[in-house]
C-alpha cells in the first residue's frame, strides 16, 4: 500500500494497485466529499483513506477517530456504486498505520481467492510488518477436526504460496505466521484434544517412550507425522459421520 498522495489536502491516501488505471485525484476528492457531505462526517474526523483505485469496482476504506458506522456505505457517483467501508482509529494498533489485514481481504477478493476471506477476517492479523495470529493462543485449536481453526490451518497452509506471493507484494513477513501454525505437532494434538502422551501413543500404536522423546526434542519423523495426520483425519471423518446421524435421525422423526 502506497501513498500517492492526500486528500483534502491534510489526509493521507493510500491506494494499492500501482500497475492499475488510476482514478484522478480530483474523481476521487468529489466522490469523498459527497460521503461527507452525505453522512455528516467531519473532515477532521478522517484519519486516512485507502483505496483500490481501480477503473472498475472502486472501493474506499476509511479511517476514522470517531465511532464507524454500523455497516458499509454505498453512494452513486456518475452511474457507478461506490462502495465505503470503515476502521475505527486506535493509537494501539499499527495496522491503522500501514498495511493492515483488509488490504489482503480485499486482495484475495480481488483475486478469486475468497476461501481466504473468513480466515483472515476471524484470526489474521498485521501490524504493518508481520502477520500473526490475532487470537489468543491458549484459545487456538489447531488440531481439533471440530473446530473451525482446524479448518482455517488448512486453508492457511494450502494457500501458503497465494499468501506469500500477496504479503511480499505489501513487504509483509509471514515467518512467524507460518511458526506459529507449525507447532510442535505431539504437544498441540495433546493439548487440543486433551490427551495424555500415554493416551495419544496408544491412539497411534506408538510406544509411550517414543512419543514422549518426540515431544521433547520436536524431532518427529515423517512416519510418525504421517500416523497423527492419519488420526485426525479419522476423527474427522468420525465427526462427519456423527453429523450426518443426527440430520438423518431427525428427518426420521419429522416423517414419522
Amino acid at each position: 500500500m502506497i501513498q500517492i498522495g492526500k486528500l483534502f489536502n491534510t489526509k493521507p491516501y493510500f491506494v494499492r494497485d500501482l500497475d492499475s488505471n488510476y482514478k484522478d485525484v480530483i474523481y476521487l476528492e468529489n466522490i469523498v466529499t459527497m460521503l461527507v457531505s452525505k453522512y455528516s462526517i467531519e473532515i477532521e474526523n478522517i484519519i486516512s483513506i485507502f483505496s483500490n483505485n481501480r477503473d472498475s469496482l472502486l472501493h474506499f476504506h476509511i479511517v476514522l477517530k470517531i465511532d464507524i458506522p454500523k455497516e458499509n456505505l454505498t453512494i452513486n457517483y456518475q452511474d457507478k456504486d461506490i462502495e465505503f467501508t470503515f476502521e475505527e482509529y486506535n493509537e494501539s494498533k499499527a495496522k491503522t498505520k500501514n498495511i493492515n489485514s483488509f488490504m489482503f481481504i480485499e486482495t484475495f477478493k480481488h483475486i478469486d481467492e475468497h476461501i481466504l476471506v473468513p480466515v483472515f477476517d476471524d484470526i489474521i492479523g498485521c501490524d504493518g510488518k508481520k502477520l500473526f495470529i490475532s487470537v489468543q493462543k491458549e484459545n487456538l485449536k489447531l488440531f481439533q477436526p471440530s473446530s473451525k481453526h482446524y479448518h482455517y490451518r488448512n486453508v492457511l497452509m494450502l494457500k501458503k504460496d497465494i499468501i506469500s506471493n500477496t504479503a511480499e507484494s505489501f513487504n509483509i513477513d509471514i515467518e512467524e505466521l507460518y511458526k506459529d501454525l507449525n507447532p510442535n505437532i505431539i504437544k498441540q494434538v495433546c493439548k487440543d484434544l486433551n490427551l495424555t502422551y500415554k493416551k495419544l501413543s496408544f491412539e497411534l500404536g506408538y510406544k509411550p517412550d517414543t512419543i514422549n522423546k518426540a515431544a521433547s526434542t520436536g524431532k518427529i519423523s515423517d512416519q510418525l507425522n504421517k500416523a497423527i495426520e492419519l488420526y485426525l483425519e479419522n476423527l474427522r471423518l468420525k465427526e462427519e459421520l456423527r453429523d450426518f446421524d443426527v440430520i438423518k435421525q431427525t428427518l426420521q422423526n419429522v416423517v414419522i
